[in-house]
């Protein structure tokens, strides 16, 4: 037991993907306990309640991530999940025993507070000497979870850094090209279609030249912290470098893409910045294609935000809707193996 233990710690503590990670645990667990299943929700405070979403499960022995959810996935209110929610106020592991099934929920607290628990399902119920070690590999991971986000966060914006979003984009694509050749019949202009935006502020160096650079974070700061409150729980964040954010969105048409970056835009411009004042962006963002090279689809959406901010910025471009109009060359998307 312990030689077998040692191999799954190895096996959790060799990812450098916190996507990854999920799923080892998972599997870990599954192995160790002889789970029926497990569930990993991640937890997260807006407007002052706390909200969950799924990150990855278990199926009948097979692990499966949160790229796998349905478009329609959403986040929904921890007081509806009612084992996590006791777990996580009490921060103690909760079991209950439903209809014959024992369901164990086990909090993941960081210094800030929850961020996660997990669901173990089992049919005759865990032992305390099980769920001692549980509690165990669940820590590791927390522990683990945390040396992962500190490397992939920038450290002025908390969003995560470019170094993550180089990783992060060529997976996206890829794993969008599995997805489309195990299922032939999606395709552009549905809720499977991803999108990534480029995020620059307009002007951003007359306000470090005119305010310094200690009211530029602080605009800087601020902005992140509008991208959290306007992008949904499952697009991802990056603060690229210098004064440009990226946006990966998910699972959403061109429509919705616009109106979701324009309502940031426009939140953007609606705000009164400490001792600046108002701050615009510009944005352009494009299609992250199937089987496309990650430089190509950041250099299309590139395209579109030079042509928004050569164009009176403060607006959002979409490359394909540039190209169709005659405002920009297509360029050809290139698919083999390309990196930043």
């Amino acid at each position: 037991m312990a030689h077998k233990l040692l191999d799954h710690v190895r096996t959790i503590t060799l990812h450098r993907d916190t996507a990854l990670l999920d799923r080892s645990v998972i599997a870990s667990l599954l192995e160790l306990l002889h789970l029926d299943d497990v569930k990993l929700v991640e937890i997260y405070r807006l407007d002052g309640e706390l909200y969950f979403t799924t990150t990855a499960w278990s199926e009948e022995r097979e692990v499966f991530g949160q790229d796998q959810l349905p478009p329609d996935a959403e986040a929904l209110p921890l007081a509806a999940y009612a084992g996590a929610r006791e777990a996580v106020e009490s921060n103690e592991i909760v079991s209950v025993d439903e209809a014959g099934q024992y369901r164990h929920w086990i909090p993941v607290h960081s210094e800030d507070g929850p961020i996660a628990c997990f669901e173990l399902r089992h049919q005759s119920g865990l032992t305390s000497h099980q769920l001692d070690l549980a509690a165990g590999i669940i820590g590791l991971y927390r522990n683990y979870r945390a040396l992962l986000e500190d490397s992939q966060q920038d450290t002025l914006t908390g969003l995560s850094n470019r170094k993550t979003f180089d990783h992060s984009l060529a997976h996206f694509l890829s794993s969008a090209s599995e997805k489309q050749q195990a299922s032939p019949e999606r395709r552009h202009g549905d809720m499977h279609d991803h999108w990534l935006a480029v995020i620059d502020i307009d002007h951003f160096k007359r306000v470090n030249d005119r305010f310094g650079h200690l009211y530029g974070d602080e605009v800087l700061i601020l902005v992140a912290n509008r991208m959290r409150g306007c992008f949904r729980q499952d697009d991802k964040l990056f603060r690229f470098g210098g004064e440009e954010f990226v946006v990966l969105l998910r699972h959403v048409d061109a429509a919705g893409a616009r109106s979701t970056l324009d309502r940031f835009r426009a939140a953007i411009a609606g705000e009164e910045f400490p001792q600046v004042g108002q701050v615009t962006v510009s944005i352009g963002f494009a299609r992250a294609e199937a089987g496309a090279s990650p430089a190509a689809v950041l250099g299309n959406a590139d395209e579109a935000l030079y042509f928004a901010k050569g164009n009176g910025r403060n607006q959002v471009c979409q490359y394909e809707a540039l190209v169709a109009a005659g405002n920009l060359e297509r360029k050809t998307l290139h698919t083999e193996a390309e990196f930043f």
